[in-house]
């Protein structure tokens, strides 16, 4: 019918195909060979064309455009003129997506209204969730991961429903190898690593956050990549954060990959409250710390000991009765009976599944293993009581791996006085973390009743055999001694009769 763009060394056609006595829209994106490339590299990117195109024919989900076919013909040309074209064309023919452009899309919408920003945190949930999917492997039988490349708000289009819909999954990230780089990415939202040919899931989470600092400011990215990350910390909406929320916000636009969150969706919701829940006209960001462009390094830990000696281990054991004695005595002084008061300001002094000893009482039929102290942990890493995020599912209620250092492994131990069956939770690698995988391994007065690996987006829902059980240790490590493993979650630990 027409041309309606441009696309790297390929134009972009609406065409119609008639179907069943009536027509349909679709787009055509068509690279035509007496372009800028050569035979030679025609003939490659033609191979890859073919294959790119074939994985995208077994994608069907919403948020992702169509692929109807793919084939080699001639160049575009006017009927009657067959005759009098040469070379060859590739092309593509895809859904058509009647809608704006995110570009257009965005230009409609006021950030200092309540309603916009929702809609604009939803198109960013939209993309999140889809881009995810595709990483996952999900959006393949074979498990393959599919990657977009070429993500930019050209390549995003809202319909008049509010469904965002990723296109042009084609050409751009196929010609990787191609050596005209200022036509093959967009600028602003290519990582770095593009620059040395290199796609992967990484790149598309960059270019998200690129796409997330244009909808949030309405302004183009930086084009130098390293700029990015320091961008998205100084916008309005995430500069009155504390610093390392600001900084786990900003790293999604890291200049390494492997600082990059894995998951988009995490990333979203970690947004979302500062955007949506906070008007925007009652910040000033004046009164924001500052956020140093590079984080600084943290402090080399000493010498790690895995286990403590006899001596220390008796020592240690010492301290804890003499604190516990200490804690026992305040509360019999309390004359207010006040469940409320802090011991030792870091939870509650009496709880009821609580007794003098520090260990689980079994006076109920349940109780959270939130609320039992570690008897016992390693020196550089251990479990808190927090809140995490396992494959999209909040956890209010849960045990968080934390310490003051790099993670490279950690253990906690608790005292559960016996009584108990079953301990149930949901364990895995939180969606905020920068690492897929951890080893867990949990044992009852050691004996293993657990062992395993945790991967990021596939958490493990466990009930372990406890059998009135008085010593619960649960250790973990970093698999690939990188001593940089993200955040472990239990979700709702719980005991039971």
């Amino acid at each position: 019918m027409r041309s309606i763009g441009r696309g790297g060394e390929a134009v972009i056609h609406l065409a119609e195909i008639d179907l069943a006595g009536g027509v349909e829209p679709v787009v055509v994106k068509v690279l035509d060979s007496r372009q800028t490339i050569t035979a030679e590299e025609f003939r490659r990117i033609s191979q890859k064309w073919n294959e790119q195109a074939e994985l995208l024919r077994f994608v069907h989900r919403p948020g992702v455009v169509g692929v109807r076919e793919h084939f080699e013909g001639a160049p575009i040309h006017r009927p009657g003129e067959s005759a009098d074209v040469t070379g060859r064309s590739l092309v593509l023919v895809m859904n058509h997506v009647d809608g704006l452009d995110l570009r257009d899309w965005r230009a409609e919408r006021d950030l200092s209204l309540p309603a916009d920003r929702r809609e604009i945190m939803r198109t960013l949930e939209q993309l999140a969730d889809v881009l995810d999917w595709l990483h996952s492997g999900k959006a393949t039988p074979s498990g393959r991961q599919v990657i977009h490349g070429d993500l930019s708000p050209g390549n995003v289009m809202v319909d008049a429903h509010g469904q965002a819909t990723l296109v042009d999954f084609g050409l751009s990230k196929l010609t990787a190898d191609h050596q005209t780089a200022e036509i093959w990415f967009t600028p602003g939202y290519a990582a770095p690593e593009v620059f040395d040919g290199k796609r992967t899931p990484g790149t598309d989470r960059y270019a998200f956050g690129a796409i997330a600092y244009f909808l949030l400011s309405g302004q183009s990215p930086p084009a130098v990549p390293g700029l990015l990350a320091d961008a998205i910390a100084a916008l309005p909406q995430i500069a009155v954060l504390d610093g390392e929320r600001r900084a786990r916000i900003a790293a999604l636009c890291s200049a390494d990959p492997e600082q990059r969150p894995l998951s988009l969706t995490a990333w979203v919701q970690d947004v979302r409250e500062a955007v949506v829940s906070v008007p925007r006209d009652v910040r000033d960001v004046r009164d924001a710390p500052p956020m140093p462009s590079t984080p600084p390094p943290a402090p080399a830990p000493p010498p790690r000991k895995r286990r403590l000696g006899p001596v220390m281990g008796a020592v240690a054991g010492v301290l804890v009765l003499a604190t516990l004695a200490v804690i026992g005595v305040q509360l019999l002084g309390d004359k207010d009976g006040d469940d409320s008061k802090q011991a030792g300001g870091d939870r509650p002094a009496a709880q009821p599944s609580d007794s003098g000893s520090g260990s689980a009482s079994p006076g109920s039929d349940e109780v959270s293993l939130t609320t039992l102290a570690p008897a016992a942990k390693s020196e550089y890493a251990w479990f808190d009581v927090g809140k995490g995020t396992l494959n999209n599912q909040r956890y209010d209620t849960a045990l968080v791996s934390a310490g003051p250092y790099k993670i490279c492994d950690g253990s906690a131990a608790y005292d559960l006085g016996g009584g108990w069956k079953t301990l149930s939770m949901v364990a895995g690698v939180d969606d905020s973390s920068t690492y897929p995988t951890a080893r867990m391994k949990v044992t009852v007065d050691g004996s293993s009743v657990w062992a395993g690996e945790l991967r990021i987006m596939s958490p493990k829902p466990l009930s372990l055999d406890v059998a009135n059980g008085r010593r619960l240790e649960i250790s973990y490590e970093d698999p690939g001694n990188k001593c940089g493993l993200g955040p472990l979650t239990l979700g709702a630990p719980t005991l039971r009769k």
